[in-house]
């Protein structure tokens, strides 16, 4: 996201915790040191790194002391949090495979190449899973709902290179709370099937160029999203409706896309809302707020626009406002002396409108 004039306020974020494959006993009693093989061949193929100098095998049966690694209480290895550790190469496929415990793993920023790691398929329980800003490509497998774990509740794979449609099977993770697949080259319809994840708190789509399309309809049944990316998706038809029964949404954007019609009143009502943005569109009518209880928000931007009428009065008591954006659209009147009392507005840019009058202190 740009910053500052398009970037969103941080907040998101969810769960972790427990995972995988179910090994015979006699195995399993096996596993610790069989995982410290597994995590130095892991260590291997990314060519020995500096940052991973602590796993060595002259300590190999501390495994779970060695930095990045979690493990639980059988010594099995639980958690790789490797995130901004400045690695690179092929994903270890195999070698990560093997660890039987893992249920959190995060690579994400780093050099990473190839294609979706088939071999996560054995972590039939694994909650958490952020492969993000790394270099994987090539299409997500179509079965890849159906072969990760029913565990699963973040599926992060933002900032890659995959391409091919979005596999409508994602839809069988029916725990999953984040899926995060912007800013990738992923194209064809938006599949309507993901409407059937109701338990999705955080859903990215931005920065993708899928075909002409409206949101699926059944997106409506989406009422537990918290945050709803989705810039830059070449979307048409009217601004959806049934965000306003979404009453857990903190963060909209539906910027830079061709949406047309007017902004829904109910917005305006979704109590938890913080950020609330649609920029560059199609969109007319007025600001239309009947029922104002969006007091939390920091961010409106509606700029590049066709809207018209007056700009509410309502904005100026917005304790938190801190990026105001109306510019280039058709509002007329004055602008409301009650902006004055933002006392934490940063920006404010209503150039190109047809609006008189001054702020006065």
């Amino acid at each position: 996201m740009e910053a500052p004039r398009r970037a969103l306020p941080g907040l998101l974020l969810l769960a972790l915790l427990p995972c995988c494959y179910v090994l015979p006993r006699a195995a399993a009693q096996a596993q610790p040191a069989d995982e410290a093989r597994l995590l130095l061949r892991i260590k291997r193929a990314w060519g020995d790194p500096p940052v991973l100098a602590g796993w060595n095998a002259s300590a190999a049966g501390a495994h779970c002391t060695w930095p990045y690694v979690g493990c639980d209480a059988a010594g099995r290895v639980a958690s790789l949090t490797l995130a901004n550790a400045n690695v690179a190469g092929p994903f270890p496929d195999a070698a990560v495979g093997g660890l039987a415990g893992l249920t959190h793993l995060d690579v994400s920023n780093n050099s990473i190449t190839g294609v979706f790691p088939a071999a996560l398929y054995r972590c039939s329980a694994l909650r958490y899973l952020d492969v993000s800003q790394n270099y994987l490509g090539g299409e997500l497998p179509a079965d890849i709902g159906f072969r990760l774990g029913t565990n699963l509740t973040a599926l992060i794979l933002s900032g890659n290179s995959f391409n091919g449609t979005i596999p409508a099977s994602l839809s069988g993770l029916g725990n999953l709370q984040q899926l995060k697949l912007d800013n990738n080259r992923l194209v064809g319809a938006i599949p309507t099937e993901l409407g059937k994840m109701t338990r999705l708190q955080t859903l990215w789509l931005a920065n993708n160029p899928f075909d002409a399309g409206e949101l699926p309809a059944s997106f409506k049944n989406l009422t537990n999203l918290t945050s709803f990316w989705a810039r830059n998706c070449n979307l048409v038809g009217d601004f959806p409706r049934y965000v306003v029964d979404m009453p857990e949404l903190e963060i909209l954007d539906l910027s830079v896309n061709m949406l047309t019609g007017s902004i829904p009143p109910g917005v305006w009502s979704l109590k938890e809302l913080q950020a609330l943005t649609a920029f560059r569109n199609n969109l007319t009518g007025d600001l239309v707020v009947d029922d104002f209880a969006a007091m939390g928000l920091t961010m409106i931007d509606f700029s590049e626009n066709n809207l018209t009428g007056v700009i509410p009065e309502v904005f100026g008591h917005l304790e938190n406002l801190t990026y105001l954006y109306l510019f280039s659209n058709s509002f007329s009147g004055e602008i409301p002396a009650s902006l004055a009392k933002c006392s934490n507005l940063r920006t404010l840019n209503l150039r190109d409108n047809r609006i008189s009058g001054e702020l006065k202190s």
